[in-house]
């Protein structure tokens, strides 16, 4: 039997426009919904019955791997740019491999990739692909297909990176080029997020994208929002791709919006009241949540063996001197206010273009009522605050790892040094009145509150619980 390679060729140079939304990583590094592209491709190869071979190319000199298989291989080299928005169409080309006996070049609107019937073809085409760095040579038999968007192309990348193009990861989201349109089975989720716009006053209206066309179904509801020709500031925060100084044009920007948030002044009990049910009271009913959960026991021996604590119940009582301690401070004000807040300000529900200083929100908390609008000054701040300084984004595309230390005691490692920014962050939070301590004891309850909404994840869970861990222990040592 035919032995078959799929050879991914990530030595795709990427263009310097298209580093300004995936930084220094290469295409095939690229991550879409939790998974690298190269990924998508190698677990493509593991679904298809034929037995398949996947080796990513990282270097063009690791090409020489190719002389090691039998003469009679058959080998599809795909190229890294090329990225697939119909997967099962792409299985049924890898289940064809085998049936191929000739040199057949796959195209969409340009060379996708070429399939070679045997080792000495490939071998020829390689030497002069290495030494020329240009595909232009290549002859053979053309086979048609559109599944496939080619990512050197700026727009197919926005397009790409912002879109569902597999259904899989959007199964509530269609896209179109100019729209948007949200769909849930939660249909009270959906009145809120699409009626806390229209309850919103005309000078916050601005800085969120309009949704429209509102419906309800027998078993689900949906709104529409114009497609913004820009990505979330996570795909760009987690590809490395966001510099100090666009970083601070960003914070100059989020600043100015949290100082046009509608406020009120309200009373000190009022204030206290709000505070204590954003960061007291919803922890207390998530963590009892969390306990009711199956997977809590897991958990819970996770924490006694893995960490200095034995049990959540002491991680809570940390948190909760902690808060008790910190937010004496600002009971000593001699005015309270409440603000018209997102509910949800953090780098993936951001939109924003660093050409043209433009920034939209989306996907607020939603609400019912105009009363509900309003919220604790900080707690938008707090949102913020956990992707800039707890790196919450890194963990959506599990950019982590959780180590055993030589103590056996388990440590948090983020791929990402978020050192320079977290001091740039503070600076902003001191100029406008924020007090950083008091934001990362907020931010330190969003991640505890969170343990219970993503139990699927139960590594995830725990890192979130690591990273809270770590949070308090800061503020403790300060």
């Amino acid at each position: 039997m035919e032995k078959i390679a799929l050879i991914y060729d990530n030595t795709v140079k990427v263009n310097d426009r298209i580093k300004t939304i995936i930084g220094n990583k290469s295409f095939g590094e690229m991550s879409l919904k939790k998974q690298k592209l190269f990924a998508r491709v190698e677990n493509a190869t593991k679904n298809v019955k034929s037995n398949i071979e996947f080796k990513k190319i990282d270097f063009k000199e690791n090409f020489k791997v190719v002389k090691y298989y039998p003469k009679d291989t058959v080998f599809f080299h795909l190229f890294s740019n090329q990225a697939i928005i119909n997967m099962e169409e792409f299985e049924i080309i890898l289940e064809k491999l085998k049936f191929v006996n000739e040199t057949t070049i796959v195209s969409c609107k340009g060379i996708v990739g070429v399939i070679f019937n045997n080792k000495d073809t490939y071998l020829e085409f390689l030497k002069e692909y290495v030494n020329t760095n240009s595909i232009d040579f290549i002859r053979g038999t053309k086979i048609e297909t559109e599944i496939f968007v080619d990512l050197t192309d700026y727009s197919n990348l926005i397009m790409y990176i912002t879109s569902g193009f597999d259904a899989r990861y959007f199964n509530s989201i269609e896209s179109t080029k100019y729209t948007v349109t949200k769909r849930s089975k939660d249909k009270k989720k959906m009145k809120m997020e699409y009626t806390y716009y229209w309850l919103l006053p005309e000078s916050m209206k601005s800085w969120m994208v309009m949704p429209y066309n509102y419906k309800e179904e027998e078993n689900c509801a949906s709104y529409t929002m114009e497609r913004m020709p820009m990505t979330d500031v996570a795909i760009r925060w987690t590809h490395g791709a966001i510099d100090i100084e666009e970083f601070k044009c960003l914070l100059d920007k989020v600043f100015y919006f949290f100082s046009c948030r509608e406020k009120k002044e309200i009373s000190k009990e009022e204030y206290k009241d709000i505070a204590d049910k954003l960061y007291l009271n919803k922890l207390d009913k998530r963590i009892d949540e969390l306990k009711k959960l199956k997977e809590y026991e897991k958990l819970a021996n996770m924490i006694k063996d893995g960490t200095n604590f034995n049990s959540i119940d002491e991680i809570v009582a940390l948190y909760k001197e902690i808060y008790l301690k910190e937010t004496k401070k600002l009971y000593k004000q001699n005015k309270y206010v409440s603000v018209i807040g997102h509910g949800d300000v953090f780098f993936a529900n951001m939109l924003y273009s660093k050409e043209v200083n433009l920034l939209r929100l989306i996907d607020p908390k939603g609400v019912l009522e105009e009363k509900d609008l309003w919220t604790d000054p900080y707690y938008d701040i707090a949102k913020l605050s956990h992707s800039i300084c707890g790196n919450y984004d890194f963990f959506n595309v599990d950019e982590y790892d959780i180590e055993l230390n030589k103590d056996m005691k388990f440590n948090l490692n983020i791929h990402f040094d978020n050192r320079s920014y977290k001091e740039i962050f503070k600076e902003y939070l001191s100029s406008n009145g924020f007090d950083y301590t008091l934001v990362r004891v907020y931010e330190a309850s969003l991640f505890l509150s969170m343990l219970p909404l993503h139990i699927d994840n139960i590594h995830k869970v725990f890192g979130f619980l690591l990273n809270a861990i770590n949070i308090l222990e800061e503020i403790k040592n300060v």
